[in-house]
């Protein structure tokens, strides 16, 4: 068997298979002292993992995303070390008050055995929380403020290991902070939360695998790179006001609410040939705009810069 055969083939066995290796991964590594050493090393060696796939499975409308790295590499400090702990210290309190306050009770269970058995409580967060994560999603496309802050995320123009977390904090915390915090305050038991969350988690990050992967059968089961660089398209496809497959781990929402879109020619998933912005506009190397400009914060320190060449007589 050829090399390229060998290639050819593992296009199609690589997903399912690290799926598995990194699911496997999250549950006999919970606990491990590693988390308190390297936090978030697992989101880091997903990272990686993809950087080789990229190298690996070339795609054929790949566009180089050097240009923009310093960018890249800033916005994943911040949304893998800084945006989860800062969101978590503001959803808590405000989680946790209103309900008591309001609703004259408090939102915690005594017992995460009031929500069900072990077994049932991990589908049932991962419904609850695709199907969160499925509407939030859909209405940062759909109303214009949270769209000012979405938009930078579908600036970049082809899907790679680097660009998965270039999002604006706000916009990042409201998808994939808010319910995970919500879920606990609940009273779900931690463990059933980290195995779904651990689902959840690599579905996303895959999705934004570069390389030219299969998803076969997967993709009507996870939001695999096939389906997703639909959503990400420079040309909404034909009948979709905003985009398509907001699903951010499954497709199931997407299938039910009529916005799941994956088209194939002679048996074969069609791909779009352009990744960017629908409305035309430039990928952001700037983290400092991407951070400020959807908050009306950048302007004031454009005022402040030395003005350059002669300057007016007195």
């Amino acid at each position: 068997m050829s090399a390229k055969t060998i290639v050819h083939v593992s296009a199609w066995l690589i997903l399912p298979a690290l799926y598995v290796v990194f699911y496997a991964l999250h549950v006999v590594t919970y606990g491990h002292p590693i988390e308190q050493w390297l936090p978030k090393w697992d989101r880091v060696l997903l990272i990686l993992t993809i950087v080789v796939l990229e190298r690996i499975y070339h795609y054929k409308y790949a566009v180089s995303q050097r240009a923009v790295l310093p960018r890249d590499i800033v916005s994943n400090i911040v949304n893998l070390w800084v945006t989860g702990a800062l969101a978590t210290m503001i959803f808590l309190p405000v989680l946790a008050f209103f309900p008591e306050h309001f609703l004259g009770r408090k939102l915690v269970f005594a017992s995460s055995e009031q929500l069900g058995p072990f077994w049932l409580q991990v589908p049932v967060i991962l419904l609850l929380v695709s199907f969160f994560r499925y509407w939030m999603h859909r209405a940062q496309h759909e109303v214009q403020f949270l769209w000012e802050l979405h938009s930078y995320h579908h600036r970049v123009t082809d899907l790679t290991a680097s660009n998965g977390l270039v999002s604006h904090p706000i916009d990042f915390a409201l998808r994939n902070v808010l319910i995970f915090v919500l879920l606990g305050v609940v009273g779900f038991n931690p463990f059933a939360i980290l195995l779904a969350v651990s689902v959840t988690l690599i579905a996303a990050e895959f999705s934004h695998c570069g390389a030219d992967v299969k998803g076969g059968f997967l993709n009507y089961l996870f939001v695999t790179p096939e389906v997703h660089r639909w959503h990400h398209s420079a040309t909404v496809p034909e009948g979709h006001k905003y985009s398509v497959n907001y699903g951010v781990e499954f497709p199931l929402w997407d299938a039910l609410f009529s916005t799941f879109y994956l088209p194939k020619k002679a048996g074969q998933v069609e791909q779009p040939e352009r990744i960017g912005h629908p409305g035309g506009l430039a990928d952001e190397s700037s983290y400092l705009k991407l951070l400020l400009v959807p908050l009306g914060l950048y302007r004031p320190l454009v005022r402040l810069k030395r003005p350059q060449g002669p300057q007016p007589a007195e």
